[in-house]
């Protein structure tokens, strides 16, 4: 018997136990034998590993020499990360042990990458009442609804909508069609066939799970003329999007049926910084810059110096636009879940941040984990030992998607 990569899988070896996708649904039998189209399921449902009889899996998968040293730097760097966290937490304790172990694997780190923050001192820059000052006379610029997303959300609100109906509003803008067929065409779904047609992929993936998908992309498209030295947007969308996918993965495990809520929660959940670097560069440079010299939590900064932060302003965005109300529970609350109307859903949100920011995914400019919400936590009912394959499974993913955020 044998743990084999999915990606070393070969038509004919025997299964030494069975296959279930991350909400404990069987998809394949112990002592099965391995078809070539299984592997198109086992893709889809995000199974990344499986124990495989006989001289086929016999050893274990080689692992790359392990270097003590190494694996020592990083997770002294990793608790720098952590400097806000409880490690003796359980659920922040798995995170941590997570994070260290991915870091190592991935060589992956929070880091600015090229945003050049200001030299000098920001604390003398930034003036506390001339911020809260701004953020109350100035009103700020919320980007203007698409038509495309007013569509989407009568779409998503409606339960009859059809996979005829989502094509018809997608189709309408060329960008957006190409986007989801290459989407449906990546590794993240693994079709065995070409998918040309946006009613053929709504009809295979789902109509709900692409109204999700292109609603979210819809909106951070808006933002995509924010200025390289003070948001590398890649990096963004990386941080986003994994957040997404792990947030979706937690609501599987959590057993809630409908996830794809819980996708574009975690890929909008810091959409109103995006709002914050837009309206106030230069302030938000600064804060940058103060987060980074004094250790501070960048959420922190803002509500100190605007008497708010991002959550606050993505509200009024998702107000505006009317978006659906889960959203605003899920990303107005999701630094303090326990407060929310809904704890659960936010909760969720929540966790997947501090996953994200853990793992070192991208960055919306925070370089800390947030601290857990722990009276959230205590009534989530989740255990911390379903975090291991949340993160197996939702890298998985994330890698199949990372190489089409860039263009």
């Amino acid at each position: 018997m044998g743990i084999i990569h999915i990606n070393k899988l070969e038509p004919g070896m025997v299964l030494a136990d069975e296959v279930r996708d991350f909400s404990g649904r069987l998809l394949l039998g112990k002592g099965k034998t391995i078809q070539s189209d299984h592997f198109r399921v086992f893709k889809i449902w995000g199974v990344t590993e499986l124990n495989i009889c006989g001289n086929n899996g016999g050893k274990e998968e080689t692992k790359p020499d392990f270097d003590p040293e190494q694996y020592e730097k990083t997770k002294e760097s990793t608790q720098q990360v952590f400097r806000y966290s409880d490690l003796e937490h359980p659920a922040i304790k798995e995170i941590f042990r997570l994070s260290v172990w991915f870091r190592n694997e991935y060589k992956f780190f929070n880091e600015y990458s090229n945003v050049q923050l200001a030299e000098d001192d920001p604390a003398e820059n930034i003036d506390e009442n001339n911020c809260v000052k701004k953020l109350a006379d100035v009103n700020i610029k919320l980007p203007e609804v698409p038509s495309i997303v007013f569509e989407l959300n009568e779409v998503i609100a409606n339960p009859l909508s059809s996979a005829d109906d989502i094509a018809q509003i997608v189709q309408k803008s060329p960008s957006m069609t190409a986007i989801l067929l290459k989407i449906a065409n990546s590794p993240f779904y693994g079709f065995p066939s070409k998918i040309d047609k946006i009613s053929l992929a709504v009809t295979l993936i789902g109509t709900r799970e692409i109204s999700g998908l292109a609603l979210g992309l819809s909106v951070l498209s808006i933002f995509d003329k924010i200025p390289k030295k003070l948001l590398d947007m890649f990096s963004f969308l990386k941080h986003s999007v994994a957040c997404g996918i792990i947030s979706r993965m937690l609501a599987s495990h959590k057993g809630i049926s409908q996830t794809e809520q819980f996708f574009v929660s975690g890929l909008l959940h810091d959409l109103g910084r995006l709002i914050l670097y837009c309206n106030f560069p230069e302030d938000f440079r600064n804060f940058l810059n103060l987060s980074r010299t004094t250790n501070k939590l960048l959420y922190e900064v803002e509500r100190d110096y605007f008497g708010c932060n991002h959550s606050c302003v993505a509200k009024l965005l998702i107000k505006q636009w009317k978006l659906p109300i889960s959203l605003e529970n899920n990303i107005f609350y999701h630094h303090n879940p326990s407060e929310a109307p809904q704890p659960v859903p936010a909760t969720l949100v929540h966790l997947a941040d501090l996953i994200t920011n853990g793992l070192g995914i991208g960055t919306s400019g925070e370089r800390f984990v947030p601290p857990l919400d722990t009276e959230a936590w205590d009534g989530l009912g989740l255990s911390p030992t379903c975090f291991d394959i949340v993160i197996k499974q939702a890298t998985h993913q994330f890698f199949a998607l990372e190489s089409m955020l860039e263009n």
